[in-house]
C-alpha cells in the first residue's frame, strides 16, 4: 500500500515539474527573438497571423492558433452485482454484465503570442495568452 502511495504522489510531482518545464521551454523558445531582426522571426515562424503598425512606427506581430478537443464517449461493460431472491426467503448474489458510457466532454485551447517590433524592425518583446501556449 505505501509502494502505491509513493507512486502516486511521485506521478503528482513530476506532473508539476513537466508543466513547469513546458513553460520554460515555451518562455526560452521565444525569447531567442528579442533583440534580433524581425525577418528572422517571419523566417522561423512564418508569416503572422495578423499584424498592426503602432503611431509611433513600431508594430505588433500577432501569432495565433486554436485547437479543439473531445474526449470520452466510450462505452465499457461492468460486472454489477444483483441479488436475486429464492423462493425459500434465501437469494443469492450474481454478477450481470452492464454496459457503461464515459461522458463525452469538450475542451477548446488556444494560444496567442504578441511580438512589438520597433520602428528599427527589431523584436523588442513577447507576451503570450491563453490556455494551450504550453
Amino acid at each position: 500500500m505505501r509502494l502505491i502511495i509513493a507512486i502516486l504522489m511521485f506521478t503528482m510531482l513530476t506532473g508539476c515539474v513537466s508543466m513547469e518545464q513546458r513553460k520554460a521551454t515555451f518562455n526560452q523558445s521565444l525569447d531567442i527573438y528579442v533583440g534580433k531582426n524581425a525577418d528572422d522571426l517571419v523566417l522561423a515562424k512564418g508569416p503572422p497571423t495578423s499584424s498592426f503598425t503602432l503611431s509611433t512606427g513600431a508594430k505588433v506581430f500577432e501569432y495565433s492558433n486554436s485547437q479543439s478537443v473531445t474526449r470520452g464517449g466510450n462505452s465499457y461493460t461492468t460486472m454489477q452485482p444483483m441479488f436475486v431472491p429464492g423462493a425459500n426467503g434465501g437469494g443469492s448474489w450474481m454478477s450481470i454484465p452492464t454496459q457503461r458510457t464515459t461522458p463525452l466532454s469538450s475542451y477548446e485551447y488556444f494560444c496567442k503570442v504578441l511580438f512589438k517590433i520597433s520602428a528599427a524592425n527589431i523584436v523588442e518583446s513577447w507576451s503570450a495568452q491563453g490556455n494551450g501556449c504550453y
